[in-house]
């Protein structure tokens, strides 16, 4: 092995070719780091921001205003906390936001006003580790494969180094694991020392070194099988057929699969929740106020006996016909999330059979960026805003007053909630 590696780094190509897949590697582990430093910054910046507007709104409404006005002008901000190894994969980060800002109102039209877009879906996105490993290293091997018999072909040595093999077998299989160490090692060796240096948890660094050795030993066989075809005599045809492999499982057929996935399990948009939810607030202004009432009350028995709603408007009628709103569209919701759970169990299958997709899944889920961990925190939304309207409904259908003390025990939106 010893002679392998000597000759191997005999070639002028090899030592630029490894600084510059050390220094990308590098560059992805800090883009994403940075990425994540600046959703961390921007988070606490708000959480910041809300402390003291929440001073500035708890002396003006204590003055100024009710429940209801205090339910309906008070934002509250929710966050989608980044974890240790967040940066490793930003997944749907890219695409949902990690700060929000609900109202008393009805839930769903906030999670979901805006959104055009399948979540749990990521092909191409920011320069991270993830999408490094997955997309580009294999481009590596393709290079130092692509001539492993051919180059010797054409260069006229190939009879010659058989005929002092014994056996060619054993010739190749070191100069494949030679060029398969070395290109890994200028992924691994950078995740190591970052690791080591922001001082992130052992485990969770092998778990990721697993992966990548996995993933490069794929790329490294399947470029070793084209490379030692008895009829590969050309660099240049293998390195085109290495190219095409390359452009199949890691672009095109991911995309075949998510489309053939989208169209077996489909998805309702978030917008036509949202569009639903808003039409139900809306019809609920035409509709008799006992209509409303009742099937609120039907839910929450504990405020049938409250004052009734004898006036035009009442603020207790105004969010008992926003949350029935949302018990309206919660059977859209539900489904949604079913199917959304059900493209995840089939993009999992589909992975076993494609590795790009293995690995990103993998690493997103490392990451917490995946559809599992966006699901978790809009639930916690959900606990969150139930938790708000449990706290208001007393003060809204008793008519209780609503002073500064009530405003400084409204509840904190917290991820461990």
């Amino acid at each position: 092995m010893k002679l392998e590696y000597l000759l191997l780094f005999k070639q002028r190509h090899v030592w630029p070719m490894l600084l510059i897949s050390m220094a990308l590697t590098w560059l992805s582990l800090q883009n994403g780091w940075q990425s994540i430093a600046h959703v961390q910054t921007e988070i606490a910046q708000s959480r910041e921001n809300a402390k003291a507007r929440r001073l500035e709104q708890q002396a003006y409404f204590a003055q100024h205003g009710g429940a209801g006005e205090v339910g309906y002008y008070v934002f509250h901000n929710v966050y989608r906390e980044p974890q240790e190894w967040s940066f490793i994969a930003l997944g749907n980060r890219l695409v949902n936001p990690d700060i929000q800002r609900i109202r008393l109102l009805g839930l769903q039209s906030q999670l979901y006003d805006g959104e055009s877009h399948h979540p749990e879906y990521v092909l191409l996105g920011a320069f991270d580790y993830a999408f490094w490993i997955v997309f580009c290293s294999p481009l590596l091997y393709i290079a130092l494969l692509h001539g492993l018999v051919a180059g010797e072909h054409q260069a006229g040595r190939l009879d010659y180094l058989r005929s002092l093999a014994a056996a060619p077998g054993p010739l190749w299989t070191k100069r494949i694991v030679a060029r398969w160490s070395v290109i890994t090692a200028s992924l691994v060796l950078p995740l190591l020392l970052f690791s080591t240096l922001h001082g992130l948890p052992f485990a969770t660094t092998m778990h990721v070194v697993f992966i990548t050795l996995i993933y490069t030993l794929f790329w490294a066989a399947l470029c070793a099988f084209i490379s030692l075809r008895v009829k590969s005599s050309h660099a240049g045809m293998n390195a085109i057929t290495m190219a095409t492999a390359w452009l199949l499982l890691c672009v095109v057929l991911p995309n075949l699969g998510r489309l053939w996935i989208d169209q077996r399990h489909p998805v309702q948009d978030g917008s036509q929740i949202a569009l639903q939810h808003r039409v139900q607030v809306h019809n609920a202004w035409d509709l008799p106020k006992s209509a409303t009432l009742d099937a609120f009350y039907r839910l929450y028995p504990q405020w049938q006996d409250t004052p009734p709603v004898n006036v035009r408007f009442h603020w207790k009628w105004y969010y008992a016909f926003q949350h029935m709103a949302d018990v309206k569209v919660q059977p859209l919701v539900s489904q949604r999330e079913q199917a959304l759970q059900r493209r995840d169990e089939a993009s999992r299958r589909l992975s076993w059979l494609l590795p790009p997709l293995w690995a990103q899944g993998r690493l997103e889920r490392i990451a917490q960026s995946d559809l599992q961990h966006l699901l978790a925190h809009r639930h916690q939304v959900e606990q969150y805003h139930t938790r708000l309207r449990h706290y208001f409904y007393p003060y809204l259908f008793e008519e209780k007053l609503f002073g500064a003390e009530a405003f400084s025990r409204i509840p904190m939106y917290s991820s461990t909630h």
